[in-house]
């Protein structure tokens, strides 16, 4: 007598295809349950951010820099020297996560540098910076270059920290492209 085995190969494709209705099925569920507030949301948020934005920024800016000086002082008061200038110390000497300030604020990227705060406008972003100086004319701050701002000074400087190259802190424009 011969033995005849049986493949169930067909039982394993239909539960195979089961299992696949199931999940575009729950994938369908989800879409028509949280698609009217997914689309909200994305409504929301792109008519806040026109092509072309002026982004308010001196008051949060001011803010900023006032806590990264109290810290770095602090720190030098503390410890006799000012903290690292590279990365990640920089950031944990002053008591602060790098990780949390890798996103511009209002278009800024913010950093302690030893005893002075840079604030920077980065390459490959959308952001134009600009800030006036102390005569009033308007300097662009280029990709790369920053402001510097020395902690044991209320002065911040364009570029590079030398005299004639101070700014008004508070004409800080920052516009999106």
């Amino acid at each position: 007598m011969k033995r005849v085995i049986y493949f169930q190969s067909g039982q394993a494709k239909v539960e195979y295809a089961l299992l696949l209705i199931f999940l575009a099925l729950a994938v369908i569920a989800a879409i028509v349950l949280f698609g009217a507030k997914i689309k909200s949301l994305y409504t929301f948020t792109s008519s806040k951010l026109p092509a072309e934005t002026q982004i308010p920024s001196t008051s949060s800016t001011n803010k900023i820099l006032a806590d990264f000086r109290e810290r770095i002082l602090a720190y030098y008061q503390k410890n006799g020297r000012w903290p690292r200038t590279f990365s990640p110390y920089n950031f944990t000497d002053v008591r602060l996560y790098p990780d949390d300030w890798r996103e511009p604020v209002n278009g800024l990227y913010f950093s302690p540098h030893g005893s002075e705060v840079g604030i920077a406008n980065r390459k490959g972003d959308d952001y134009q910076v600009y800030v006036d100086d102390l005569n009033g004319k308007t300097l662009k701050v280029y990709d790369g270059w920053g402001i510097w701002c020395p902690v044991n000074t209320t002065n911040c400087y364009y570029h590079t920290v030398a005299p004639g190259n101070e700014v008004d802190i508070n004409t800080l424009v920052v516009t999106r492209d």
